[in-house]
């Protein structure tokens, strides 16, 4: 039953997707230092794709494994990634001098392999072992599941296979799926100093959001750089010291209105004032949203316990004094009794 499981089960898959996810926004965040004015595309192009104002292109396969591994040259992570790009390359779809492509992987390349000698800052002469590393491989290898992608390697020309490598970065051993958080963080730390975390959560929700709309196609392909900033921006003002986050009240699952509270003491307050159904339903909805918006602070440790007392009573205070205001201006003139200053 363990090996059926194992062998059918989704784990491995889902959290190759949802590292391609949590790639893709950290990936954003790095670049828009660089490059506010990209957009970022998710399994268009590539795994993972950002385009610029002059239609350069950056090209990621992101390789995500559970347990520990290493790659060679025969592996079949290698044969994918390059398969997948030598397709699009004789489709047309990009230019490949004006292309970067990377090969991102929790695995760790074998010393001396292709990989290893194209990760970055290597030089010009181990990129040509890495071209004659693979040449051989895909010669050498009788794998039926790179077979294509191998005869495709075999068929480009010199100057066809040395320009595909001279533009292709490895990033091995990189981190994993509960690691790589970790760097979202670390690329938050201006926007909530003390609370980057955070911060990184209500980030990732948005982003995968915003992923999943554009993989239905219920907005555009390509999403822009600058909107990942400007919402980073967003939830680190919320978190400042003085600040609290406002919840999506569908996140917060929110008790709508029910019979049972028609008991509730400012409900009966309402219909004794002949308010509408539809506005009483609405200060239903709010006091559950309060309350759960409220739980979920503390549950945060947002607002501190002997905190809750204080916000109460500066709540209640504020209320009052607009109460105040409102019956003062609805008070007819003539009812103001008009001060006697006195006569010097």
């Amino acid at each position: 039953m363990i090996d059926s499981i194992s062998k059918y089960g989704a784990g491995g898959s889902l959290a190759g997707y949802l590292f391609q996810c949590r790639l893709a926004l950290l990936r954003g965040l790095e670049l828009a230092k660089r490059n506010p004015a990209s957009v970022i595309s998710i399994e268009k192009f590539d795994d993972i794709s950002f385009e610029t104002d002059d239609l350069a292109r950056c090209l990621i396969q992101a390789k995500h494994h559970i347990a520990a591994k290493s790659v060679d040259n025969k592996s079949v992570d290698v044969w994918k990634t390059l398969g997948i790009w030598m397709e699009s390359f004789s489709a047309g779809v990009f230019q490949a001098e004006k292309t970067t492509f990377f090969l991102i992987t929790t695995a760790t390349a074998v010393a001396g392999s292709a990989l290893a000698k194209l990760r970055e800052g290597v030089s010009q002469q181990d990129r040509k072992e890495a071209l004659d590393l693979l040449r051989q491989a895909a010669e050498e290898s009788d794998n039926k599941m790179t077979a294509a992608a191998r005869k495709k390697f075999l068929s480009l020309t010199d100057d066809e296979a040395r320009l595909l490598l001279s533009r292709t970065t490895v990033y091995d051993n990189h981190p994993n799926l509960t690691d790589v958080t970790s760097d979202i963080e670390a690329e938050l730390v201006l926007v909530a100093p003390g609370k980057t975390d955070l911060a990184a959560q209500y980030l990732e929700g948005w982003w995968l959001n915003v992923v999943g709309r554009q993989l239905i196609a219920e907005q555009s392909s390509t999403i822009p750089v600058q909107h990942i900033i400007t919402k980073a921006n967003e939830i680190g003002h919320t978190l400042k010291k003085d600040a609290l986050p406002l919840d999506d009240p569908a996140a917060l699952e929110v008790k709508e209105y029910s019979d049972g509270d028609e008991k509730r003491i400012f409900v009966r307050q309402l219909r004794a004032i002949q308010i509408a159904d539809r506005h009483i339903e609405s200060a239903v909805y709010d006091y559950y949203r309060a309350y759960a918006q409220r739980s979920k602070w503390a549950r945060e440790n947002l607002i501190l316990e002997n905190e809750l007392g204080d916000y109460d009573r500066k709540l209640e205070d504020s209320w009052q004094r607009k109460l105040d205001g409102e019956c003062i201006a609805s008070e007819p003139q003539s009812a103001l009794v008009p001060y006697d200053w006195p006569v010097n």
